[in-house]
């Protein structure tokens, strides 16, 4: 089974509250036991909208990364985004090599 992929590329308007949701996000990822695999750090933003964030977190499964981002927990950790930061937020299923 291929792995998943959520990927954000964000940018803050508001610090505190988006300090909110990046707890409650953190509290939310527990049950899922994501591996981090980029986390902001240098980057260059080579085509498209720059953001001043990126992260990339590897579930176990497509399917699994899709049930982190439905789950009760995060839905009520994204409505403490809305208005403290704008981005892109993607599932990717990694390939099958």
């Amino acid at each position: 089974m291929n792995k998943g992929y959520l990927i954000a590329h964000v940018t803050v308007s508001d610090p505190d509250a988006y300090a909110e949701y990046a707890r409650a996000a953190g509290e939310a990822m527990q049950a899922f036991n994501p591996k981090i695999v980029a986390w902001s750090g240098q980057y260059a933003n080579l085509e498209g909208e720059a953001h001043e964030r990126h992260v990339v977190f590897e579930f176990s499964s497509f399917d699994e990364a899709r049930r982190f981002y439905e789950s009760p927990a995060y839905q009520a950790a994204r409505l403490l985004r809305a208005g403290a930061a704008h981005g892109t937020f993607v599932l990717v299923e990694g390939a099958s090599l």
